[in-house]
């Protein structure tokens, strides 16, 4: 009797959770690895709380003493995949997700393409300046672009309207100036760089950088305000060595930071992350899967049945998370 009591009060509250979207009552789980979980994006509020996207799994919050999943059960979150997410200072959730979301810790709020008129609503990357503006991807190949929301409206630029020389965004970063950094996307080896400074834009190509970037995976911004960007072969029909992987650049002169070995072995460079320690980080499909770039050298480092490292992140206390097919591993 007790079980079937157990049961009718489980079906009960999980139909309570489906109809109090604005109000969602997280799922709480015990498995501090989130073994069962594909973590594809990491964040960190002011309180050291891990906010982790998955790759249609829901929002996870990851206070170190609890775990709480919001997903399609209980909130407005669908089984999109949660590709970016950042913080404000008001501590507002932001998702990259099939549409820009908002989570106030109390509420969801989704924001539709058509409130914004852009063509697409598919969220790859998500950043927030030091004025708290939200810039986003909106964009496909051929369609929208670029969006700038600062809390009371949004403002769209595509090629027709403004410098943007495509409308597939790779990623956005931001420094420390405020500077905006996109990377674009528009085809193989069809990419650029735009860098918004004080609403001057300045484009970057094959001429400016010295070479052609096949494909950009994602970019960040280190210490000393310069642009370090991942380049993905994953669309390349030929495996060949010596690719340009990663590379640096300032604006003025471009930096291709080699691999160990990369005249005679193959990489394929998923994302590169910049710590608070200017270290380089790196994740690869290999048989090693990571690695640690600091005093100009490489650390090559694996992980056991992860299947696979697809974000980064540094908590307050300075671990470092990586979030793999298989939930998330701490370094200390």
């Amino acid at each position: 009797m007790k079980k079937i009591l157990l049961i009718v009060l489980s079906f009960a509250l999980l139909n309570a959770c489906k109809n109090d979207t604005q109000n969602p009552v997280p799922l709480e789980i015990a498995d501090a690895s989130l073994q069962d979980y594909h973590v594809i994006s990491i964040a960190f509020d002011k309180s050291g709380t891990a906010w982790l996207g998955t790759l249609g799994q829901g929002l996870i919050r990851h206070s170190g003493t609890s775990i709480a999943v919001f997903d399609s059960t209980n909130s407005i979150l669908t089984k999109a995949a949660i590709w970016d997410i950042e913080i404000d200072k008001k501590g507002n959730v932001w998702l990259g997700a099939d549409d820009l979301i908002k989570y106030d810790g109390s509420k969801f709020t989704r924001y539709g393409s058509g409130e914004y008129n852009l063509p697409r609503n598919a969220v790859r990357s998500v950043a927030i300046d030091g004025a708290d503006n939200v810039w986003f991807s909106a964009g496909a190949s051929r369609q929208g672009g670029l969006v700038k929301y600062d809390g009371k409206r949004f403002s769209a630029f595509t090629p027709e309207n403004s410098k943007l020389p495509g409308n597939l965004i790779g990623g956005i970063a931001i420094d420390q100036q405020n500077t905006v950094w996109i990377a674009l996307n528009d085809g193989v080896t069809a990419t650029s760089i735009v860098r918004i400074k004080d609403d001057k834009w300045d484009v970057f190509g094959e001429k400016e950088l010295g070479f052609n970037p096949y494909y950009y995976g994602n970019i960040v911004t280190d210490k000393n305000n310069d642009l370090l960007a991942s380049i993905n072969y994953g669309l390349s029909s030929s495996i060949a060595p010596s690719r340009p992987q990663i590379f640096r650049f300032n604006g003025q002169s471009t930096q291709i930071i080699k691999l160990p070995e990369e005249d005679k072995k193959v990489y394929m460079t998923q994302q590169v992350f910049v710590d608070r320690d200017n270290r380089i980080w790196a994740a690869f499909w290999d048989d090693k899967e990571y690695g640690i770039f600091r005093n100009g050298k490489w650390e090559l480092k694996d992980l056991d049945e992860s299947g696979g490292i697809f974000a980064f992140g540094q908590s307050l206390t300075g671990e470092i998370w990586l979030g793999t097919g298989r939930g998330v591993y701490i370094l200390k």
